[in-house]
């Protein structure tokens, strides 16, 4: 399983952060990289065994994520804040949904965030730099 999300990731981070560190949201992208969750414990917005999509975090003390997912009882997509805590199965994903990417229309996902939700080998961190000092 391991190898499989390190060849995921390689694919993402090559394919869509090769330029910069930073990749910006906009209404006309077909598809966005994020890292998908389930949510193990409820929340207030959301339900156990939920999906959601990471697209950041605040590391530190309180370790949240920043998450867009189907609130529980609306069920209409929200942008939310929930603890790592209370996710378990992380893994890399495209999304192709129209509603999740114009939902994220304006905001940044950073390619750390992929780094810190996996126990990835030293020297794969350094595949993406090597590209991008070649190029």
């Amino acid at each position: 399983m391991q190898e499989q999300h390190i060849e995921k990731i390689n694919e993402i981070l090559l394919g869509y952060f090769c330029g910069g560190t930073l990749l910006d949201i906009n209404s006309t992208k077909d598809n966005i990289p994020l890292v998908a969750a389930n949510v193990q414990k409820s929340t207030h917005s959301f339900s156990e065994g939920q999906l959601l999509y990471i697209y950041n975090v605040f590391w530190g003390m309180n370790k949240k994520a920043l998450v867009v997912g189907r609130h529980r009882r609306k069920h209409r997509l929200i942008l939310g804040v929930c603890p790592i805590a209370s996710l378990s199965n992380f893994r890399p994903k495209l999304v192709y949904e129209p509603a999740v990417i114009r939902k994220l229309h304006g905001r940044y996902i950073d390619d750390r965030i992929f780094m810190r939700f996996f126990d990835l080998p030293g020297e794969f961190i350094y595949i993406k730099d090597y590209i991008r000092a070649i190029s």
